[in-house]
C-alpha cells in the first residue's frame, strides 16, 4: 500500500459520527440497483463479440450507497425507494439490513433495476442502467410523513426526478422535511442535464445543500468556469460541496446559509457569514474501484455537517469517506 494510502487509512479509522452525533433519523430518496460488473479485455466493435473474463454482482444505487454509509458512520437512517419482489431485490434488502438502514419504507414490486458494466483491461468502464422498480414512486404514507418532519437531514437523489410523479413525490419530501425544520441536501446526479429544468429548479429553491461534481455544477449554473460556478450557484442555494475527484472537495458557503437550517451556521447575520470558500484536497491514494465514490462523499459530508463539525470538516469527511469506497474493489460506502 502506498503512503496516501497509508495516512488515508489512519484518518479513517477516526472516522466515527456516533461518537458526536445522538438524534434522530435521517432519510434518503434514491434507487437502490444491482451493479453487475463484467470484465472484458475491451470493448467489441458495434456487432461484434467480447469474452467476458470476470463477472460480480455487488448492491448499489445512489440510495443504497448514501444511506448505507450514513449508518455504517453511525447516522441512523432510512431509505425511501423500491427493489423488486425477487431475489436481487432480497438481496439488496440483506445488505441495507446489514448495514444498519431502516427499511420500513423500501417497498418490494416488480423486477429489481440494475447497471451492466463492462470495465476493460485499462480501467475504463461502460455502463448501461435499468431502474425498474427503483421508479415505482413509494405511497406518501402517514408513517413517512412523520419521518420526514422529524428527520434532521434528508438526502435527495437527482436519479428520481426523471419521472413527474416520482418527482412530485420528491419534492413533497423535500418540502416536508425543510418546513419541520431538517436540513434538505440535494445531488442532481449525472444525468442532470437530462431533467426537466423546472424539477431541477424546484429542488434547488428548497434545498440547503447541493452536493454535485464539477460537470453537473456547469450543468445546472450555466458557467464553463469552476470559479464563476460557485458563485452563481451560492445565490441560489445556501451550501455547496463540490466533489473533485482525487483533487479533493470545495465546501462553498453564502449569505443564505445564515438563514439555513444548517447546523453550526444557521443563526449567523449574513455579514458574519459573508461567501466563505474552502478547497480540502484529499490524499492521494492508489484507486482500485471509484464506483460509489460520489455517494461515499455525500455520506460523509453529511455526517460531519449533521454533527455539528466546523465546514472544513464536512470536505474532509467527504473526501475520506470517498477514499474508503475506492481503496478496494466491491467497498461500499461506508464500508470498513
Amino acid at each position: 500500500m502506498d503512503e496516501g494510502s497509508q495516512g488515508c487509512k489512519k484518518r479513517l479509522a477516526g472516522l466515527e459520527a456516533r461518537r458526536y452525533y445522538k438524534g434522530p433519523r435521517a432519510v434518503v430518496f434514491g434507487d437502490a440497483l444491482v451493479d453487475r460488473i463484467c470484465g472484458i479485455d475491451q470493448m467489441p466493435e458495434a456487432g461484434g463479440e467480447a469474452v467476458i473474463r470476470s463477472s460480480a454482482r455487488l448492491p448499489g444505487g445512489a440510495g443504497l450507497n448514501a444511506s448505507t454509509g450514513l449508518a455504517r458512520l453511525g447516522i441512523p437512517c432510512s431509505l425511501v425507494t423500491t427493489v423488486g419482489d425477487d431475489e436481487d431485490g432480497r438481496y439488496l434488502r440483506r445488505h441495507l439490513e446489514a448495514a444498519g438502514v431502516d427499511l420500513s419504507y423500501v417497498a418490494s414490486e416488480g423486477a429489481t433495476g440494475y447497471v451492466l458494466s463492462f470495465a476493460d483491461s485499462s480501467g475504463e468502464r461502460t455502463m448501461f442502467s435499468w431502474r425498474g422498480a427503483a421508479s415505482i414512486p413509494v405511497g406518501m404514507t402517514p408513517g413517512l410523513e412523520d419521518a420526514l418532519r422529524s428527520a434532521p437531514l434528508l438526502l435527495v437523489s437527482g436519479y428520481g426526478l426523471h419521472d413527474d410523479e416520482q418527482a412530485a413525490l420528491y419534492l413533497r419530501a423535500a418540502e416536508t422535511a425543510g418546513t419541520a425544520g431538517g436540513v434538505v441536501a440535494f445531488d442532481p446526479a449525472p444525468i442532470v442535464s437530462q431533467l426537466p429544468g423546472r424539477v431541477v429548479e424546484r429542488m434547488i429553491a428548497v434545498a440547503d445543500v447541493l452536493v454535485a461534481n464539477a460537470s453537473e455544477l456547469r450543468a445546472i449554473s450555466g458557467c464553463e468556469a469552476m470559479e464563476s460556478g460557485i458563485q452563481a450557484m451560492l445565490q441560489r442555494v445556501p451550501c455547496l460541496g463540490l466533489k473533485l475527484g482525487r483533487l479533493g472537495s470545495i465546501v462553498a458557503l453564502g449569505p443564505g446559509a445564515a438563514a439555513s437550517r444548517i447546523p453550526g451556521v444557521s443563526g449567523l447575520s449574513p455579514g458574519e457569514l459573508g461567501p466563505v470558500v474552502l478547497e480540502c484536497p484529499a490524499d492521494p491514494v492508489s484507486a482500485v474501484d471509484t464506483t460509489g465514490a460520489g455517494d461515499a462523499f455525500n455520506a460523509g459530508f453529511l455526517a460531519a455537517l449533521l454533527c455539528g463539525m466546523p465546514p472544513r470538516a464536512w470536505g474532509e469527511w467527504g473526501n475520506a469517506s470517498a477514499a474508503r469506497a475506492i481503496l478496494e474493489k466491491g467497498v461500499r460506502p461506508g464500508k470498513a
